[in-house]
């Protein structure tokens, strides 16, 4: 009898089978939508060139490094959540003591010539962690579906508040409740806590900082309050960007022409304000198509996510895809005005080395979903 033998690209399609490329070029080509407008928004700043060529640089690492996360074996990834999110609270407790200040927020660890923002690696992080406390079947339970995801959430919020980085640590609302949603709990309650989680806001307002307060009250009231004749105004930062956003028109003031960002007008164009950017040089056309793609990105996640049988890739999945979006509205409504400006930059597209890691952490944790599928003897029949 006759052995077939098999092809080495038969043994590559085999390997590489469910893999996501799909969302891995989508991904790569957003980044290269983001290098491109960093280097509209620095080229013309002496101290400031050379950001897109470093964001260039870490786009093409990142991808294989994710890769690596792909394909590593399931009981690997289970053992390094609970590792990952002590030492996740570690770096944020510490960045309290030892963490470098700028602009009144300790934020940022100083390696050499690099900065880490532990709290951008906090995100992908909790999106594992909750995946695995959640993978066993927990229904409807008010406590262990809905109380001990939050509560796992509320530890490292408070600490990023302290920082502050209140963009970062709401940011982790909506992935706790979209996972905890898919986890079995019922939606009623997580509307009412969500409910209850905004009245307890409305009541610590006065705890906020200052500045926090001020811009929310910008916000509240924007054409009445901004202050337009200083540049240090409570209300500079959204009346900038919401000249540049409005400048734009229908298509844009052209490529590298924004005047925003020729004249330094329009502050961290490069990270929390990139929108404003796109929107000023592309305008209404170029940004609709932005936020297309981006929305589009996160709903195919959400498909492939729909495909996955087990609970751990499911959660990781809604995870990933609700990181993304969130993320999305979040910058693009501080950007425009229709939220409070908070800092907090666009995934892949805005320049940051700990944010584009974090991205293609998530992403490796989605590849991972969707290539291991293992089955198990538990109550839930897959891991």
């Amino acid at each position: 009898m006759r052995l077939e033998r098999t092809s080495r690209w038969d043994r590559w399609k085999e390997f590489f089978a469910g893999f996501p490329f799909s969302i891995w070029i989508w991904a790569i080509l957003l980044g290269c939508i983001g290098v491109v407008f960093i280097h509209s928004a620095t080229f013309r700043i002496e101290e400031r060139i050379g950001m897109a060529s470093k964001q260039a640089m870490v786009l093409m690492v990142l991808p294989l490094l994710a890769l690596l996360l792909a394909f590593a074996k399931r009981r690997r990834i289970l053992d390094l959540a609970w590792p990952c999110y002590l030492l996740a609270l570690l770096a944020l407790a510490m960045l309290l003591m030892y963490g470098t200040t700028i602009n009144g927020a300790r934020r940022w660890f100083r390696l050499g010539g690099l900065s880490l923002q532990p709290s951008e690696f906090v995100k992908p992080i909790m999106i594992l962690v909750l995946a695995r406390y959640l993978r066993f079947e927990v229904g409807g339970r008010f406590v262990k579906g809905i109380l001990v995801p939050i509560g796992l959430t509320m530890i490292p919020m408070m600490l990023m508040v302290r920082q502050p980085d209140l963009g970062s640590a709401l940011a982790l609302l909506p992935v706790t409740f979209a996972m905890a949603y898919v986890g079995g709990a019922r939606g009623v309650s997580l509307v009412s806590l969500a409910l209850m989680g905004f009245l307890c806001f409305v009541v610590l307002f006065p705890s906020l900082h200052d500045y926090q307060k001020e811009r929310i009250v910008v916000w509240l009231d924007q054409w009445l309050t901004i202050d337009r004749s200083m540049d240090l105004g409570a209300g500079y930062h959204l009346h900038q960007s919401q000249i540049a956003v409005g400048s734009g028109g229908i298509f844009g003031d052209g490529l590298f022409q924004g005047m925003q960002s020729r004249f330094d007008y329009l502050p961290y164009r490069s990270t929390d304000f990139l929108f404003s950017v796109i929107a000023e040089e592309t305008g209404f056309v170029g940004s609709t198509i932005v936020i297309l793609l981006y929305s589009g990105f996160c709903l195919w996640i959400f498909r492939l996510g729909s495909t996955i049988r087990d609970r751990f890739g499911r959660l990781i999945a809604v995870g990933v895809g609700t990181y993304f979006l969130t993320h999305l509205w979040i910058h693009v409504g501080v950007t425009t005005g229709l939220l409070p400006t908070t800092g907090l930059p666009l995934p892949l597209l805005s320049f940051g080395r700990s944010s584009a890691s974090a991205a293609w952490l998530a992403l490796g944790l989605l590849g991972h979903a969707l290539l291991q599928r293992e089955r198990n003897l538990s109550r839930d029949r897959y891991l």
